[in-house]
C-alpha cells in the first residue's frame, strides 16, 4: 500500500504541477488567461495548498501559519490578497484532481481494490449543508424556513465507495435541487463494474431506465422503495413470496424526464425488475428493487447485506461535519463555499489513502487483544494540518 500510495501522490503532485507551469491547461479553470501569470506570494501551487490546508479559524491566522511553514520567519500576505485571488480559481480544479486521486487509486491499488464479487460497491446519498447567511449565497443557494427563521441551506450529493472509503463524486447544489435529479445526471459516473445503492429517496422509472439502458451496459442497482411504491409493491409484500421478478411501465412524468435526456420512451415501454422482501429486526418489511435477477447468485441475505453496506455514507456524512468541520467555511462568497467543499473531498480521500497503510500493523497488533486498536479519527486529521502543504510545495 505504501508504494501505491507513493505512486498516486507523485501523479497529483505532477497534476498540480502542470497545471501551475501550463497557461493553456491554467485557463481552463481560471476566470482569466492572465491569471497567476504573475509572481505573486499566492501563486498557483501556494493558493491551491492553502485551500486543501482546512482553514477553519480566523484568515488572518491561517494565512500567518501557512508562510510560516512554507518559508520560516516570512511575511505572508492580507486577508484581502488571498480573498481576491481566490476568486480567480475555479472550483472545478478541485474536482478535477480528486478524479485523478480516484483514478489512479483504482489503477495502482488493483488487486487491492476491495470488491464483493467484483463489484465496486457504491452508495449514493445527499445531505444538507449549513452555510453563512449572506446575500449572494442565499440568492444562490436558498433557505429552509421552519416557524423561527429561514436558515441558508445547501444540498450535498455524494457517490461512496463504501468497501474502500473512498468519495467517487461529490458536489454542492442549491437546497431546491432534489436528489433524483442530481443523481440523473451523474450516472455517467457509475462505471461498468460498479454495483450502487440508493435509500427510499430514489426509486423511480426513470433513474432504474437510464441505469439499465446507459451506452448499452447495464449499472447495477439495489434501491429500497417505500412499502407503498405502487401497486406491484403492495401485492408482493401481501404474499408469501420473498422475491419477484415483475415489469415496470412509466407515468407521464417519467416519459417527460426520460425526455430531456434523449430517450424516447412510450406507455408501453417496461423495465425488468426484481423486488426483494426482507424483515428487518424490528418485523417491519422492507422492500429492494434490484437489476440482479439470479436468486441462486444474489440471495435474499445478499441483498440484505448489501442494502447494509449504504449505512457506510451516512457515517462518512458524519466523520466530514463532526470531525473535519466541512460546514466551516473560509469564505462568505459561492465560489468559496464550493472551493472549500470540493478540496475538502480531495483531502478525506488523501486521508484515507493514508490511514490504509496503517491496515497491516493494525491487524498485527490486534491478533491477540481483546479489544482491538483503531484509528483516532480525530488525531489523523488534525495530523494533516500543514502536512499536507509539505506534501505537494516541497
Amino acid at each position: 500500500m505504501v508504494e501505491a500510495n507513493l505512486k498516486i501522490i507523485a501523479e497529483l503532485k505532477d497534476f498540480l504541477d502542470k497545471f501551475s507551469e501550463n497557461q493553456e491547461l491554467r485557463k481552463s479553470v481560471t476566470s482569466k488567461e492572465s491569471d497567476f501569470s504573475r509572481n505573486r506570494k499566492l501563486p498557483f501551487k501556494r493558493l491551491v495548498s492553502m485551500i486543501i490546508n482546512m482553514p477553519k479559524r480566523s484568515l488572518n491566522v491561517e494565512l500567518q501559519e501557512f508562510f510560516d511553514h512554507i518559508e520560516k520567519g516570512s511575511y505572508g500576505c492580507t486577508k484581502g490578497a488571498f480573498c481576491s485571488q481566490r476568486r480567480k480559481l475555479n472550483p472545478s480544479f478541485f474536482q478535477m484532481w480528486n478524479q485523478c486521486l480516484v483514478d489512479n487509486f483504482y489503477q495502482q491499488y488493483g488487486d487491492q481494490v476491495k470488491r464483493w464479487r467484483g463489484f465496486r460497491v457504491q452508495a449514493v446519498d445527499g445531505s444538507t449543508v449549513y452555510l453563512p447567511n449572506k446575500g449572494e449565497i442565499v440568492e444562490y443557494f436558498g433557505t429552509r424556513d421552519n416557524q423561527y427563521a429561514s436558515t441558508p441551506m445547501g444540498r450535498m450529493m455524494q457517490i461512496q465507495d463504501v468497501l474502500n472509503d473512498i468519495t467517487v463524486w461529490g458536489d454542492i447544489f442549491p437546497i431546491a435541487d432534489g436528489e433524483q435529479s442530481i443523481m440523473a445526471d451523474q450516472v455517467e459516473r457509475l462505471s461498468c463494474d460498479s454495483l450502487t445503492i440508493f435509500d427510499r429517496g430514489y426509486p423511480g422509472f426513470g433513474l432504474m431506465y437510464m441505469m439499465l439502458h446507459h451506452m448499452e451496459t447495464p449499472r447495477h442497482f439495489v434501491i429500497r422503495c417505500k412499502v407503498g411504491f405502487n401497486n406491484e409493491v403492495k401485492r408482493f409484500l401481501c404474499s408469501g413470496e420473498e422475491s419477484q421478478i415483475i415489469y415496470l411501465s412509466p407515468h407521464e412524468k417519467s416519459i417527460n424526464m426520460l425526455k430531456k435526456y434523449g430517450y424516447k420512451v412510450i406507455r408501453s415501454t417496461s423495465i425488468k425488475i426484481r423486488m426483494v422482501k426482507i424483515t428487518l429486526p424490528t418485523g417491519d418489511p422492507e422492500v429492494l428493487l434490484t437489476n440482479l435477477y439470479d436468486e441462486k447468485l444474489y440471495s435474499v441475505a445478499d441483498l440484505y447485506y448489501l442494502y447494509g453496506l449504504r449505512w457506510k455514507i451516512e457515517t462518512t456524512y458524519d466523520k466530514q461535519k463532526n470531525q473535519q468541520q466541512i460546514e466551516q467555511f473560509s469564505g462568505h462568497k459561492v465560489i468559496c463555499i464550493q472551493q472549500d467543499y470540493a478540496a475538502a473531498l480531495f483531502t478525506a480521500n488523501l486521508r484515507s489513502l493514508i490511514e490504509k497503510q496503517c491496515e497491516p500493523h493494525l491487524q498485527k497488533i490486534n491478533t491477540n487483544r481483546k479489544h482491538p486498536c483503531q484509528i483516532n479519527q480525530n488525531i489523523s486529521w488534525a495530523s494533516l494540518k500543514h502536512n499536507i502543504v509539505k506534501l505537494f510545495l516541497e
